[in-house]
């Protein structure tokens, strides 16, 4: 049952202590991972913290709630977020740096927290570079583990060669993703943990529509390089990096750049403004004409609703968190418990996950299933789920009891009254990410 609860920060604390005492207090777990979506730092004002990540309070209750209820347990809090973030500015736009101290001196030895990255970056010149000094990386290390032909990626791995992700090895993608032969990079304290909270943002998303309860399990690979986001081209060339109609621009944009990367430094960095402009003529075209613009205008980066790639990918990830044990084998039933809550207190709308606009709602959702938490959100946003490939093709979900429901039989509890999600007149109308215009929204009055 997923529960909902609006004017949340007014309860916050004794809301998640609740839950989480109803769901899971009944267990003993000797490993405790929550897991926030710490993806990037605020890097511009206009796109505040507060919409980006998850937020410091729903943090801070959960720790805090799992360090009372389960007195024998290591509980760690970690993510990894993209290679160039700042971690540490992050923890400090947050306001969470005190607290994790705070927290930490508390319960010694009990809770700790971690930015998971093998690697960290910074760009230089236009090129991501190697950062020294900065204390990251999973303290049990990694494992790189293979889930064979149970890969989702396996139906479309005829196309292995076209496996990409922007700013990092493409290669890496490729030669990790093979027809039967499909590996992943995974932090070995995800792996050591037998009860997971998630504590996803709620959020759009430029790639699948929107981040929450699914995409935010992507941050427990500890090497973004393993993690196919596209296929290269348009779906008349055998990709879905971008759609048909903008296929030459972004083909010759994507060319010239990666050539000039590569080979012509000097030309790359005169060429790197003209590009940004450009970017910022598309960004600011689309502000001024909303809804008559085109919705295929220039998509690229997989950011569209025909990206038959990510959600594939995030299906994987889940499927290792319920079904992968410790040491890397994938077995038929559940090897850890879960459960999802999400930050709704401040949302992220517009052209997520990395340039959201703040959307006040003051909300917090919680569940088992993060199909059944991801359709809720969904549908409180104003789409329609099942226009939504990472939830509409959850009966491919290889996993058991996930996404096991029908949309219009799925029933949620909003502060304590019982109704059926689509029955619910709730609609925050969100803004949906440029890609997704007119392929994502529910019909008015649905």
């Amino acid at each position: 049952m997923i529960h909902c609860f609006t004017n949340a920060s007014a309860r916050l604390a004794s809301v998640i202590t609740t839950e989480i005492r109803e769901r899971v207090g009944h267990l003993q777990p000797r490993q405790i991972v929550l897991k926030p979506n710490w993806v990037l730092h605020e890097t511009d004002p206009r796109f505040p913290i507060s919409a980006l990540v998850t937020d410091a309070r729903v943090i801070v209750a959960a720790t805090r709630a799992c360090a009372e209820i389960f007195p024998a347990a290591q509980i760690t809090v970690c993510d990894c977020p993209l290679q160039r973030a700042d971690w540490m500015r992050l923890c400090q736009q947050t306001g969470l740096a005190p607290h994790i101290r705070a927290l930490m001196a508390e319960f010694p030895g009990r809770v700790s927290f971690h930015d998971l990255r093998q690697e960290v970056l910074m760009y230089e010149n236009g090129r991501l570079v190697p950062v020294s000094g900065v204390r990251h990386g999973d303290p049990a290390g990694y494992r790189e583990v293979g889930i064979g032909s149970e890969s989702h990626l396996e139906e479309i791995s005829d196309a292995a060669d076209k496996f990409s992700i922007h700013d990092h090895d493409r290669r890496k993608a490729q030669g990790n993703h093979q027809k039967g032969n499909h590996r992943y990079f995974v932090s070995q304290t995800i792996l050591d943990a037998d009860l997971i909270i998630n504590l996803p943002k709620w959020k759009t998303h430029s790639k699948s529509g929107l981040t929450g309860a699914l995409k935010n399990l992507v941050g427990i690979n500890g090497d973004k390089a393993y993690l196919p986001h596209f296929r290269r081209g348009s779906p008349s060339w055998g990709g879905d990096e971008y759609t048909d109609r903008g296929r030459w621009l972004a083909w010759l944009q994507n060319t010239l750049r990666d050539a000039t990367r590569e080979n012509v430094r000097w030309a790359y960095l005169i060429m790197l403004p003209v590009w940004r402009l450009a970017k910022a003529v598309r960004t600011r075209l689309r502000r001024l004409l909303g809804s008559e613009m085109p919705p295929d205008f220039y998509v690229g980066g997989g950011g569209w609703y025909g990206n038959e790639t990510i959600w594939r990918m995030i299906y994987d990830l889940n499927m290792v968190v319920q079904r992968m044990d410790a040491n890397g084998r994938l077995h038929p039933i559940p090897q850890r418990h879960y459960l999802c809550i999400v930050d709704g207190l401040v949302a992220g709308e517009g052209e997520g996950p990395l340039f959201p606009k703040p959307r006040t709602l003051d909300w917090l959702v919680f569940g088992e299933d993060p199909f059944a938490v991801d359709a809720t959100l969904a549908w409180f946003m104003g789409y329609d789920p099942l226009r939504l490939p990472i939830i509409r093709n959850r009966a491919h979900f290889l996993g058991p009891g996930w996404g096991d429901f029908e949309l219009d039989d799925l029933e949620i509890l909003r502060d304590g009254c019982l109704e059926r999600l689509t029955h619910s007149e709730v609609n925050f109308a969100f803004q949906p990410p440029p890609g997704w215009l007119g392929h994502v929204e529910r019909a008015t009055g649905a």
